[in-house]
């Protein structure tokens, strides 16, 4: 099945993202998931027995719930999920002051510093 992604929220305090896709029946629901690839209004998630695929390639994302959309409920967490990104206002440092959970920022505007593991932890592991 496939389904057209709509829009979507970043929640930095959850680190997570909350998605409207649509099916090909025009039916629209909300998915709530965690994983480190962001949804953009246009992209296609196909269900297979093998996993998730957005435009015909593999991506791990953990969907924690789906629900029926419900516009009221989709203004709602707009206005609860405190990420200027959601709307609109991109700019290229976050001026977001408080914790983001995120280790890249969905909206390309946090520095993303990959972990390096210690030299001497690496050498213990071989």
């Amino acid at each position: 099945m496939d389904w057209k992604i709509v829009d979507s929220l970043a929640s930095p305090d959850t680190g997570t993202i909350f998605t409207v896709a649509q099916t090909a029946k025009a039916f629209k629901y909300v998915l709530w998931f965690r994983g480190d690839y962001f949804l953009r209004q246009g992209q296609t998630i196909t269900t297979h027995d093998s996993g998730l695929y957005v435009d015909g390639k593999p991506q791990e994302l953990n969907v924690i719930h789906a629900s029926p959309f419900n516009a009221r409920m989709w203004q709602n967490l707009l206005a609860m999920t405190d990420c200027p990104g959601n709307k609109g206002e991109i700019h290229s440092e976050c001026p977001r002051g408080k914790r983001c959970l995120f280790a890249l920022c969905p909206w390309g505007m946090k520095s993303y510093i990959p972990e390096v593991k210690n030299q001497d932890q690496n050498k213990a592991e071989v």
